[in-house]
């Protein structure tokens, strides 16, 4: 039973609504690159965030873009074992609003930034029917609990989790040439999740048609158990005068012996059936001494198995979760851009460091999932109040290439890797890593002038996972991916420049083999992970006082 809160547990810990960059980062940050995917190498004013070394390119003056986008994913898991009431569990993850906000002021130089933007999370997930990793302990009383006519089980469980992690941006651009620029900055990164759900009225079902709470049925299996094993124990007890006498005697032995005594006779006789009855088929031929072995042993049988019944109880009752987790870390970032060709071919890099935070909990009184109770009777929650997670940012370094091939039109490359395995939570303490690889992007964007005001654009993005089978769970999978956007752009005057583009996300499914363990059994069975993603992206970007 205590895997069962504790795979909640997993689950809830990982809600982060991420839907382009690596297993932390959110790296689509405007509008511009939902058409494109690809904004490394820029050098207007999404450059903030993409490129803030490329800014120096802007014209002298006031810069602004505003943006946001409504992004919708839909998560599948599908599940082959065979108790469940449904194989197919499907979540609704949404984030209508998705901002971006940029400014910058050039002047000469230098050029001065400000960000902010939703850089992990960002989204809110509905889960109106649970998971698999919910409900498989649940649905393993069923064969558990066969011998007693259990025959199916029902439940109501569902969460909501929210996850945001908003940056702020602030940094410095310098022009050492007309060629060459760079910057150093640094990002402040708040973070909050928000979780809140219910499991209750777990009840299993009979084969006559009747239903029971499964806390109450096995509370009374519990308390029937640690009966039977102080009467077990009694047993054992009450033969010690005969085993001292006649301990080497077997039971059929014994009896045979003690034919002149009916009473001690009769006493043998019903110990040594009674043996018979709890599935010593061979207790004739036992010594008495042996007998009474056997009753100790039962006796700490039946002790261990009401103990775990009654702490199954208590982990079937009605739970209620209202946990918050906040934390904080700040993100150095420096950067680099190199323009050749009259500008017509230019390079961007930038490289930020690892985010170093831990989440620490925010738990109303008994909202924090009861998985266990102290020796001193008070209980042991999941979600300690204060208690604290590690949620390192990985480090990211990110490469891109702008190159005006013709005057009107432009091909953009850029690759970005996530140093996922450098984190604290990429090798658990006393758990296997779950990180082989970093998570890595590349992707392809083209725009083509059609006016000179009305240009298109459309874009090509690979995302490479790095993780194994020990990262993967019901909520926090994660799948290599291939994404296409498109959109354009539309240049009103030297002030206005709005942006609209949308993007498909394509996922590769992955199935993985799994085993529950059960009380009498070992079930194993397959689970099949998959997801859609679709956002459409809208802004404007902003001059003021342009001395271009």
């Amino acid at each position: 039973m205590k895997r069962f809160t504790l795979l909640f547990l997993g689950i809830l810990l990982s809600v982060n609504f991420l839907i382009a960059g690596g297993l932390v980062h959110n790296t689509n940050h405007s509008a511009a690159w939902t058409r494109m995917l690809v904004r490394d190498a820029t050098t207007e004013i999404d450059g903030v965030f993409y490129n803030p070394a490329g800014l120096t390119k802007l014209g002298d003056g006031f810069h602004i873009s505003l943006s946001n986008q409504s992004i919708f994913q839909t998560r599948t898991i599908t599940s082959t074992y065979r108790y469940l009431n449904t194989s197919k569990y499907e979540a609704s993850m949404t984030a209508p609003l998705f901002p971006s906000v940029y400014l910058a002021y050039k002047t000469g130089k230098f050029a001065f930034s400000f960000g902010v933007m939703p850089i992990g999370g960002g989204g809110e997930a509905k889960f109106t029917k649970g998971v698999p990793l919910m409900e498989v302990p649940i649905a393993s009383l069923v064969p558990n609990f066969t011998d007693l006519h259990v025959t199916g089980y029902s439940v109501d469980m569902a969460m909501e989790g929210k996850s945001v992690y908003w940056g702020i941006q602030a940094g410095i651009s310098y022009a050492i040439s007309e060629n060459v620029s760079v910057f150093a900055g640094a990002r402040y990164v708040m973070a909050k999740n928000t979780y809140t759900g219910h499991i209750k009225d777990i009840k299993l079902k009979f084969a006559d048609g009747n239903e029971a709470r499964a806390d109450a049925f096995m509370t009374e299996l519990g308390t029937t158990a640690i009966e039977g094993s102080a009467v077990l124990s009694g047993y054992a007890n009450a033969m010690t005068p005969l085993v001292s006498v006649m301990g080497g005697l077997t039971f059929d032995q014994a009896i045979a012996a003690t034919v002149d005594n009916p009473a001690v006779q009769a006493q043998i006789t019903g110990l040594r059936d009674g043996l018979i009855g709890l599935g010593t088929t061979n207790a004739g031929d036992l010594t008495l001494g042996q007998g009474q072995g056997a009753y100790y042993a039962y006796s700490a049988g039946y002790l261990e198995q009401g103990q775990m019944a009654l702490a199954g109880a208590a982990l079937m009752g009605d739970q209620e979760g209202d946990i918050t987790q906040t934390g904080s870390g700040i993100t150095p970032i420096i950067g680099a851009n190199f323009s050749f060709l009259d500008d017509d071919l230019n390079f961007g890099l930038k490289y930020e460091f690892q985010t170093n935070m831990d989440l620490k909990n925010d738990v109303a009184a008994g909202k924090g999932f009861t998985i266990g109770m102290n020796p001193d009777g008070t209980p042991i929650e999941m979600f300690p109040n204060g208690a604290t997670t590690n949620a390192d940012i990985p480090a990211m370094f990110s490469i891109g290439m702008d190159y005006r091939i013709a005057d009107p039109f432009k091909i953009s490359l850029g690759y970005h890797t996530y140093f996922d395995n450098k984190t604290g939570w990429a090798k658990p303490e006393g758990k296997p890593s779950v990180i082989d690889n970093n998570f890595w992007e590349l992707a392809v964007g083209f725009e083509y002038d059609v006016t000179e005001s009305f240009l298109v654009s459309a874009g090509f993005l690979h995302a490479q996972t790095g993780v194994n089978k020990n990262y993967q769970s019901n909520l926090s999978y994660s799948l290599s991916s291939n994404t296409v956007g498109f959109g354009g752009a539309y240049k009103l005057n030297d002030t206005f420049k709005f942006n609209l583009g949308g993007y498909f996300v394509f996922y590769d499914s992955e199935t993985y083999d799994y085993t529950e363990g059960t009380f009498e059994q070992s079930v194993s069975y397959k689970e099949t992970y998959e997801k859609s993603t679709f956002g459409i992206g809208i802004g404007v970007d902003i001059t003021l006082r342009s001395k271009k």
